[in-house]
């Protein structure tokens, strides 16, 4: 190696080494010059919170509202359920299906069966649904107060025009939810 290569190799390791050197400087100056801290407080006295209670008492209790043994088409069945509203708060309820077995699966008596769901809250029935079991969803009911009572009939028929052979001893279970979101 000649001077001017060793030269050459002396003044690149210079300038890396100040490199690196002004390197490590401007971290070290954010790392030592970098930060913030921030509080604050405040209090208003006048802000108060309270949590409310919503809830519903059903007359059923988590009994059978409708049971329609040996149903035949062109035969119907129908029964109540009474909704209570308790605690403090209202709330805009929701009638769902919770769960539904066909048995057997195949020739489903949902699909043959059909369900009306009236508000006979009036002493009138109002219509909420009406159609084929196997096509309820999720239901909107009504707003209940806290106190507010609403009754619910059920009625369950068997069209003549949806009787098949294969329907015969088939049976239906059907979990319905009511759900209530406060308004």
């Amino acid at each position: 190696m000649n001077a001017r290569t060793r030269k050459d190799a002396r003044l690149k390791a210079a300038l890396a080494s100040l490199l690196v050197l002004a390197l490590l400087a401007v971290v070290l100056q954010s790392l030592v010059f970098s930060g913030a801290s921030f509080t604050s407080g405040s209090r208003n006295t006048g802000n108060a919170l309270a949590a409310g209670t919503l809830s519903h008492i059903d007359s059923r209790s988590g009994q059978v509202v409708l049971a329609a043994t040996g149903l035949r088409p062109g035969q119907s069945s129908s029964g109540t359920l009474t909704i209570t509203g308790v605690g403090n708060l209202s709330a805009m309820y929701t009638l769902s299906v919770a769960s539904l077995v066909d048995t057997p699966a195949s020739a489903a008596l949902s699909g043959a069966l059909q369900l009306t769901i009236d508000d006979m809250t009036s002493g009138t029935a109002v219509r909420e649904w009406s159609g084929l079991v196997s096509s309820l969803g999720t239901v909107p009911l009504d707003t209940i107060a806290p106190g507010a009572v609403r009754t619910y009939r059920f009625t369950l028929s068997f069209p003549a025009a949806n009787a098949a052979s294969g329907l015969q001893d088939a049976a239906m279970t059907l979990r319905l939810q009511f759900t209530g979101v406060q308004q």
